[in-house]
C-alpha cells in the first residue's frame, strides 16, 4: 500500500522512479551478453591475429592481411569478414553462419592459414587463431605501478608471476597485457664510423645472423656414454655483443663497438598506460576469448 499511497500523493516521485527503472532496464538490456540467449542464435566468430613489429599499417595490410584474407575467403559457412591493419598488427574477424560449429570453423581457418604461413614476412610472428564464445566481455582491469620499479621491470614481473596466476582463476578466458614494453638490445650505428671502416648496414646485419647462433652439432658416442654437441655462438650479455667481429682489415679486426653504441632498452619508447604520471602496465581479463 505504501507504493500506491506515494504514487497518488506524490506523482512526481512516482514518475521519477518509473523513469529510473526504464533507464536501468535499457542499460541492462544493452549489456546483456548473448550467452543468456539460446545457443542457436550465437554467431560463431574466429579471429586471426598477426604481429609484425615496426611495420606500417600499409605494409601490414599488403604483406599479411590481404594474403590471409585470400586463403580463408573460401571457407565454408562464412557470413562476414572484417579486417583491420594497424601499425605492427593485423586483425581479421571471420563470422560464420549460426549452423556452423565453432570448433569446426576454427579448425578450418587454422588449416587454411597454415598454407600461407611460409609466404608471410619472416620477421612477423606466427598468426594466432582465436575463437569467440558468446558474451565476450572485459570483466576486470588491473593496473600495476611502482615508485621504484620501471615499467620494464613491472612488465617482466607481470609476465613471470601474474599472468599464469590470473589465468588459472575460474571463468578467466585470457589475460592480455597493455602498456608492456619488451626488453631488447638496441644497436645505434654511427654512419660516419661505418663509412670510415668501409662497412655497410647489410654487412653488420649479416654478421649478426651468422655469428649469434646456437646450432646442434651432432652426437659423440663412446663405449659408456653418449654426448650431445652444440655450437654455442650466441651472445648472453652486452659486453660480448660489443665484441662481435664485423670485418678483418689488414692486421685489425673491426668489432661492433667500433661503429656502434650497444645498450639495453625497450623495443618501443611509447606506452599507452600511465598511473600517477608514470608508465604503468595493465592486465585485462577477456572472459570468453580462448586461445586455440
Amino acid at each position: 500500500m505504501f507504493i500506491t499511497e506515494v504514487s497518488i500523493k506524490r506523482p512526481v516521485v512516482a514518475w521519477v522512479m518509473s523513469l529510473i527503472l526504464i533507464i536501468f532496464g535499457i542499460f541492462v538490456f544493452a549489456e546483456l551478453p548473448v550467452r543468456e540467449l539460446p545457443d542457436g542464435i550465437q554467431p560463431p566468430i574466429v579471429q586471426v591475429q598477426t604481429e609484425y613489429k615496426s611495420a606500417s599499417a600499409e605494409i601490414v595490410d599488403e604483406e599479411i592481411t590481404q594474403k590471409i584474407e585470400d586463403v580463408i575467403g573460401g571457407a565454408e559457412g562464412i557470413k562476414n569478414i572484417d579486417s583491420s591493419s594497424l601499425n605492427g598488427r593485423s586483425r581479421i574477424n571471420i563470422q560464420f553462419n549460426t549452423d556452423i560449429d565453432l570448433d569446426d570453423a576454427a579448425n578450418d581457418i587454422r588449416e587454411r592459414v597454415s598454407r600461407v604461413v611460409d609466404n608471410l614476412p619472416s620477421e612477423s610472428s606466427p598468426p594466432q587463431i582465436l575463437k569467440q564464445a558468446a558474451g565476450f566481455t572485459t570483466t576486470m582491469w588491473v593496473g600495476l605501478s611502482s615508485p621504484t620499479w620501471s615499467d620494464l621491470e613491472l612488465g617482466d614481473y607481470a609476465e613471470r608471476y601474474l599472468i599464469d596466476a590470473f589465468s588459472s582463476v575460474p571463468n578467466v578466458g585470457r589475460i592480455r597485457v597493455g602498456g608492456l614494453r619488451e626488453l631488447s638490445v638496441r644497436v645505434w650505428i654511427d654512419p660516419i664510423k661505418l663509412a670510415a671502416n668501409n662497412l655497410t648496414i647489410q654487412e653488420v646485419e649479416r654478421a649478426f645472423r651468422n655469428e649469434n647462433v646456437n646450432l646442434p652439432a651432432g652426437t659423440l658416442e663412446a663405449s659408456n656414454k653418449d654426448l650431445t654437441l652444440n655450437i654455442d655462438k650466441s651472445y648472453s650479455n652486452i659486453d660480448s655483443i660489443k665484441q662481435l667481429p664485423l670485418k678483418k682489415d689488414k692486421n685489425k679486426v673491426i668489432i661492433l663497438s667500433d661503429v656502434a653504441n650497444v645498450e639495453l632498452g625497450p623495443v618501443s619508447e611509447k606506452t599507452l598506460f600511465k598511473a600517477q604520471r608514470k608508465n604503468a602496465v595493465n592486465l585485462k581479463n577477456c572472459r570468453y576469448w580462448n586461445l586455440c
